[in-house]
């Protein structure tokens, strides 16, 4: 199968994924009870408000230290304030997605999933090109609220390296509003 061009990458979908448009059907991974679940999140948020991290990769600095203790944290804040999960999405494999899950010890509303071909990235059009940094195609920071399938905010941080508009706490503020 020929490699795809980072040139080819937005043919994937019409458009990206923004507030008002739908997420895309493209599973997921989750590696749960030693068993790989696809996950369809348009269909897995049907009826539910989820908040969708998307991180460039398990067990990197910025996501391991900076990024998603905060969600973990906050897990509960965000479940008062009408959330019934948030997803971390990595763009790793669900083998590593797992690993990093176990370590973090994460509470029962928040679920790691794993993006480890980047096909939900593509069809999100939220890729991230690091390849000159040796780490390939990965996926954006960013986080976003979905509603019954429909991204009702999303955030994408203007440098992959930092955790500003996509920080726990300053998503939690959009559902104070």
């Amino acid at each position: 199968m020929p490699l795809i061009s980072f040139d080819d990458i937005n043919a994937f979908s019409e458009d990206k994924m923004k507030t008002g448009s739908k997420v895309p059907s493209t599973p997921v991974q989750q590696l749960a009870s030693g068993e790989v679940r696809q996950i369809d999140l348009a269909a897995h948020s049907a009826g539910k408000t989820i908040v969708l991290v998307g991180v460039p990769g398990a067990f990197t600095p910025t996501c391991t230290d900076d990024h998603v203790p905060g969600y973990l944290r906050d897990a509960q804040a965000f479940r008062d304030a009408g959330v019934d999960e948030i997803i971390i999405l990595a763009t790793s494999d669900f083998f590593v997605v797992k690993a990093w899950a176990d370590q973090l010890n994460s509470p029962e509303t928040v679920k790691f999933m794993a993006d480890g071909s980047q096909m939900f990235t593509r069809d999100a059009r939220q890729v991230l090109d690091l390849t000159d940094l040796g780490l390939g195609l990965r996926t954006q920071r960013y986080a976003a609220v979905i509603r019954d399938g429909v991204v009702d905010w999303i955030a994408t941080e203007p440098d992959a390296t930092a955790v500003t508009v996509t920080a726990s706490r300053e998503v939690l503020s959009h559902f104070a509003q």
